[in-house]
């Protein structure tokens, strides 16, 4: 879908449009960065395990997820929000302080927004953003370290808790249901000349296989440098490692950079209290994490449209 309406509705020279984590115009100043993301009952979340609150927190830090990975700030944003005519207040009152707290969290402003009906709740957010240069998924060259923020498939077993238990608690529940989007470290990251980055929203394996698309490169992934989120351990009937591959929603930053600014961009984000960590190299040839293809794993990852 996203390739058909690329073909259909193509960018204007100078800027970026549909194919990156976010769109990209020129304007007066810094380059201005929008994306929009929603959260559909059913599709993405269910009432019986997911609190308002979180729903509104969540729908910021998705976005400002997909600002942060072209390494701008969040600014302004606008929310729709379709809910049936039943709908308690007391639900809207926890939906309008978790789109609160997820402003404070990631530097946005809600400046307006729409209120429709509908028989089920859709929560969507528009953002804007700023950049002097954008990153962009395209920009990998051969050589690259592939790295990635903080550690991956925690929000995936915060999902897998609560699809067996509408009551399950813990810092793998939390994470699924108040994911942080990595605004400050891809600030900084830009100090680092990073070429190419973008947000693991839909696991591992799919992310890294649109970054390596979109810079027309390869890759070797070492499975053993993946950093698993610690509390996976303790979820029985889960794979860690499979968690890591194909579970999305961590919204950590997957990105490319010299391998000799690694130490320093590491020290840098640790002193955050973020960890980085190189889990492969981009090359020529093709893409590979493990013995595997990127593209026999890729069938395996999570797809909104072919899961429905």
């Amino acid at each position: 879908m996203v390739d058909l309406l690329r073909r259909r509705f193509p960018s204007s020279e100078g800027e970026v449009g549909i194919g990156d984590d976010a769109a990209v115009f020129a304007a007066p100043g810094p380059r201005l960065i929008f994306t929009t993301d929603t959260m559909v009952e059913g599709v993405d979340f269910e009432l019986s395990y997911f609190p308002a609150v979180d729903l509104g927190w969540k729908v910021m830090a998705i976005n400002a997820s997909d600002v942060a990975a072209m390494g701008a700030r969040p600014s302004k944003a606008v929310a729709t929000l379709c809910v049936p005519a039943t709908t308690p207040v007391g639900f809207l009152e926890d939906l309008a302080e978790g789109l609160g707290q997820g402003c404070t969290a990631t530097g946005a402003e809600l400046v307006g927004g729409d209120i429709s009906s509908s028989d089920r709740i859709s929560l969507g957010v528009a953002m804007l953003g700023s950049v002097e240069r954008p990153v962009l998924r395209s920009g990998a060259r051969a050589g690259d370290a592939i790295c990635v923020t903080g550690c991956l498939g925690g929000a995936a077993g915060g999902l897998h808790l609560l699809s067996r238990d509408d009551d399950a608690r813990g810092p793998l529940v939390e994470r699924h249901r108040r994911p942080a989007a990595r605004v400050a470290e891809a600030s900084a990251l830009r100090n680092f000349d990073v070429s190419s980055m973008l947000d693991v929203s839909d696991g591992l394996v799919v992310d890294l296989e649109r970054l390596m698309e979109a810079s027309g490169t390869g890759c070797e992934v070492d499975l053993g440098k993946l950093p698993l989120d610690p509390h996976l351990a303790d979820v029985p009937d889960l794979d860690e490692v499979e968690a890591a591959l194909f579970g999305g929603e961590d919204l950590e930053l997957l990105f490319t950079m010299l391998p000799s600014h690694c130490t320093a961009a590491g020290m840098m984000l640790k002193a955050r209290g973020t960890a980085l960590t190189q889990i492969g190299v981009v090359t020529e040839g093709e893409r590979r994490i493990g013995m595997r293809s990127l593209s026999s794993l890729k069938e395996a990852g999570w797809d909104h449209l072919r899961s429905r």
